[in-house]
């Protein structure tokens, strides 16, 4: 998950906390993921559980490359790959 896909879940956990338990959470302070976390656990709202289960479960594994092609890469020219032949 990109930095900015987590920041837009944090983000509608918040407003979904804030509408479920009618508070304000404040954004600014650091620890606010774990804040949030904590406050999804208490709450028990399905709905914020499903959000929670979508911010905390990790990223599919990138595909790895066959075991024929395992070619090195050397470097990089203009943005795509130069292999050693």
């Amino acid at each position: 998950m990109s930095q900015r896909e987590e920041m837009r879940s944090l983000i509608e956990l918040k407003r979904a906390l804030e509408r479920d338990m009618g508070i304000t959470i404040d954004m600014d302070r650091f620890g606010v993921k774990q804040r949030l976390l904590r406050l999804a656990q208490a709450s028990g709202n399905p709905d914020v559980a499903a959000l929670v289960r979508r911010l905390e479960t990790p990223d599919a594994p990138e595909s790895t490359p066959d075991e024929g092609e395992t070619r090195r890469i050397r470097g990089y020219y203009r943005g795509r790959p130069i292999f050693d032949e």
